[in-house]
């Protein structure tokens, strides 16, 4: 199916009856879209408007560029659409387990109201910031006319840097109260921060 309904002409009769604005590719095979089938593509996703990549590097450069020049599709890369996923297996997993210790069971596997208050808060974090992510993204677009996957490459590189800068900055930065307390509670779901508080 990957490697060949989404690039065979025959496929173009099912797709455009179907009239697919937007594609959401969310796991398949690394560089599925590349520089040797992206125009078949194209041409078998004639009415595609929109391309959020969720997961697995289903375009790869070459085919995101042509994409960009030859189309009118706007395209989220994959850094960007799936921070989602991360901010989820990191803060509902890693840091929660982290933070309730030898609470976790008790707090989350045995008591389905903390566990809902928990994903509901990791889903408004998760939504706050895609949203902001977004109108970002789209803003600098707008602005630049740099193609959106290129936009997010350069977010996450200006991401890390910052989180290198900070991280060198840690001591002076752990000093200042008010500074933790707002990262705090800015990225750590309400749920936990009430349960926990910020001591």
């Amino acid at each position: 199916f990957h490697r060949q309904f989404l690039v065979n002409p025959d496929s173009r009769k099912f797709i455009a009856e179907a009239n697919l604005r937007a594609f959401v590719p969310c796991g398949g095979f690394k560089d599925t879209i590349n520089a040797e089938n992206v125009r078949a593509f194209a041409a078998v996703f004639k009415e595609l408007r929109v391309i959020v990549e969720g997961a697995n590097v289903f375009f790869d450069d070459t085919a995101r560029e042509v994409l960009a020049a030859e189309t009118p599709i706007r395209q989220i890369r994959d850094s960007s659409a799936n921070k989602g996923g991360v901010t989820s297996s990191s803060i509902a997993e890693v840091l929660t387990a982290f933070l309730l210790g030898e609470e976790y069971d008790k707090v989350l596997v045995r008591n389905a109201a903390a566990r809902s208050d928990l994903i509901r808060a990791v889903f408004d974090l998760i939504a706050r910031n895609a949203a902001a992510e977004a109108r970002m993204l789209l803003a600098l677009h707008a602005r630049t006319k740099t193609p959106l996957y290129r936009l997010s490459v350069q977010t996450s590189e200006q991401l890390l840097a910052l989180q290198e800068r900070l991280y060198g900055s840690l001591d002076a930065l752990l000093k200042r109260r008010e500074i933790v307390e707002a990262v705090l509670r800015a990225y750590v779901p309400g749920a936990l921060v009430e349960r926990l508080g910020l001591a």
